[in-house]
């Protein structure tokens, strides 16, 4: 008898639990959100006088689980995309990683 109270108890929490699971929203959610992660990172890593040399930041979405948001190095005056530092952010995570020079 023990056992099935405790089953009848634990199954509304375990439904809860999945549903809430299915309807997580992204952490990172649009293309603003992930230029001010990623410049944030950015200036903490080389600091506002580089970052500011290299703007506009580049931000990718074509990967459909990362935002990419690069330092734009300039050649001949307009930037260049790739061969500048990255920051990979995870939409769903949050989660990133920095990259130091991309192809």
């Amino acid at each position: 008898m023990r056992r099935t109270w405790t089953i009848v108890l634990l199954l509304p929490t375990l439904a809860f639990a999945s549903d809430a699971h299915q309807r997580h929203r992204d952490y990172v959610p649009d293309k603003k959100a992930a230029e001010r992660i990623g410049e944030a990172v950015l200036i903490g890593k080389y600091g506002d006088e580089r970052v500011n040399l290299e703007r506009p930041l580049l931000v990718d979405d074509s990967n459909k689980d990362y935002w990419i948001v690069q330092m734009a190095p300039r050649k001949n005056g307009m930037p260049a995309i790739g061969g500048g530092p990255a920051v990979w952010i995870n939409k769903h995570s949050g989660c990133l990683q920095v990259m130091e020079h991309m192809k």
